[in-house]
């Protein structure tokens, strides 16, 4: 198994695991979060008791990271909460008015109105992206992060709010919803409060519309011994994923991406290829886990993953990977950018010149840019990020624009593109397209990314397969063994779902005595060949750094 030193005592790991600056949802002080957690909610029979008692576990999973951090969504919460109060009371006004006036008077009137809830709008949407854009300032200038206020001005360092990244994008979605006139706000502070810090969505989503997560929490179901089950079921599913394969590949992909120069060809090639792997099993095992804690209290969070290494092109593979981060880019960028008046007139008076093509073009492109430039800076902050998107932005608008030309050179080659090898040949280019891109992120810098390539074209080490020289870089051969079937394992699992057989579904339907048989399986492999131990430092999941 893995090579551990055992330096640490168990005293030194026990110490490890219940200090430390974030309660993350792999550690032993979690798991005992989560058991009391349970246990009082499915004690408590009112829904508001419940509900209150969602806010108290919230509460103290977010200040596990820092009281400062929490005062900072304190207040961004009452920020958002005062402003949409302030939108729907001057809306409010309008709805009292309109009936005396006509309908083409009544669309003057509301653009008056709304040009006062855009002012409210606006304010708050700068106090918000002002503090993401400082924490994001911070980062690339190499600023410590720092759990008290005292410390800021002591070590010139940043208070880092838990989740950031994911409950500004909620927050701002919200506003805008309300904004728009599409949901009426919520009127009570602590709901909204809440469902803002809701610990499975706060540290890396899914990123929740505010309006269905309300009408769920003030809806709580009682206990449901089958609903449990299926939460619990699709949670341990998410922590096989994490600390079974995801946390036992990173072993390898860090050492080769720590130190590039002294690996080449198959070593430098491989440790691409798993670190897809690695990303999709640690993000969509977290994604497994809080919708599996989710589920089993009555709460259905949004799906972020649908078999995305079975996608066929860039566009299907963006609907299918980090769902919800896609439906609000294009929710409130992409389409406000497309159907903005401005750029419809520029591009209407350009197809009017018969630039019918460069219109069309721009008119999905522009905002595309915006998209994947926006979607850059929201993963890193460096050059590789921005590089980042601007690759997978040139990937979509190649899907895109070039759909039609695939589809004649196919058709003149004779291809059949509903074929199973034609399919599986899209979802292998697909997801090889996915690896170069995620060489961008693992790199650390273009520069880095140059010398993975570089060093990949170098020699091709094909030795290093069959000599055993593979086995000392952290996993030995029984690892390896244990990695490769858990990628076949998720393969199978997705490529069932693929044809819309669900297999908790197909467990649930088995009897008592071979139901439980499939848990302890399961529990026991993740206890057995699990990575954890004194030496064990547990791995942060990927996505929360964002």
């Amino acid at each position: 198994m893995l090579k551990e030193t055992w330096n640490d005592t168990w005293l030194e790991y026990l110490a490890k695991i219940f200090g430390g600056s974030e309660m993350a949802y792999n550690t032993t002080v979690f798991f005992l979060f989560l058991a009391v957690f349970l246990c009082v909610y499915f004690l408590l029979r009112k829904p508001r008791g419940r509900r209150n008692w969602i806010l108290i576990g919230s509460l103290v999973f977010y200040a596990w990271s820092g009281w400062e951090a929490l005062i900072i969504v304190l207040f961004t919460a009452v920020v958002v909460y005062w402003t949409t109060r302030r939108m729907e009371k001057v809306y409010g006004k309008y709805e009292a008015q309109k009936e005396q006036f006509s309908p083409k008077e009544q669309v003057k009137l509301l653009a008056g109105y709304k040009k006062r809830t855009k002012q409210y709008f606006l304010t708050a949407l700068i106090l918000i992206l002002a503090i993401w854009i400082f924490v994001k300032a911070g980062r690339l200038m190499g600023w410590e992060t720092v759990t008290t206020f005292a410390e800021v001005w002591q070590r010139k360092g940043m208070i880092v709010p838990l989740g950031i990244s994911y409950y500004s994008l909620s927050a701002i979605g919200y506003m805008l919803e309300v904004y728009w006139r599409r949901v009426k706000p919520e009127h009570n502070f602590l709901n909204l409060f809440t469902v803002m810090i809701y610990f499975p969505h706060i540290v890396q989503g899914p990123i929740s519309r505010y309006d269905g997560l309300l009408k769920q929490l003030k809806a709580l179901p009682s206990f449901q011994y089958e609903r449990v089950c299926q939460g619990l079921q699709l949670m341990l599913w998410g922590y096989i994923k994490k600390m079974v394969i995801a946390d036992r590949l990173v072993v390898y992909t860090s050492a080769v991406f720590g130190d590039p120069m002294n690996f080449a060809g198959v070593e430098m090639l491989l440790a691409v290829i798993l670190s897809v792997f690695q990303l999709y099993a640690d993000f969509s095992g977290c994604m497994d886990i809080v919708r599996g804690i989710s589920e089993a209290v009555g709460i259905d969070l949004d799906e972020n993953f649908r078999q995305p290494l079975f996608a066929r092109d860039a566009q299907e593979f963006w609907s299918r990977w980090h769902i919800t981060l896609g439906a609000w880019s294009k929710d409130y960028l992409y389409l406000p950018i497309a159907f903005n008046p401005r750029f419809m007139k520029v591009t209407s008076r350009m197809k009017k010149e018969g630039k019918k093509r460069l219109s069309a073009f721009l008119r999905g492109f522009c905002p595309l840019i915006a998209v994947w430039l926006f979607t850059g800076l929201w993963h890193g902050t460096g050059l590789d990020y921005l590089a980042w998107g601007m690759y997978w932005c040139l990937l979509m608008a190649i899907a895109q624009e070039g759909r039609p030309l695939f589809q004649k050179l196919t058709k003149s080659l004779k291809i059949n593109p509903d074929t199973a090898a034609y399919r599986i040949f899209q979802a292998v280019r697909t997801s090889m397209l996915f690896a170069v891109g995620r060489t961008f992120t693992v790199a650390g810098s273009l520069s880095g990314f140059v010398m993975i390539w570089k060093q990949m074209f170098a020699e091709s080490r094909v030795w290093t397969l069959f000599d055993g020289s593979l086995y000392q870089h952290g996993l030995d051969q029984k690892d390896f063994y244990v990695a490769l079937f858990g990628i076949a394992l998720i393969l199978l699992v997705d490529m069932l779902h693929e044809r819309g057989i669900s297999i908790r579904k197909k467990i649930g339907d088995q009897k008592l005595v071979v139901r439980w048989m499939i848990y302890y399986g399961a529990l026991f492999a993740l206890i057995v060949v699990g990575v954890y131990g004194p030496a064990y430092d547990a791995a942060s999941f990927v996505y929360g750094a964002f």
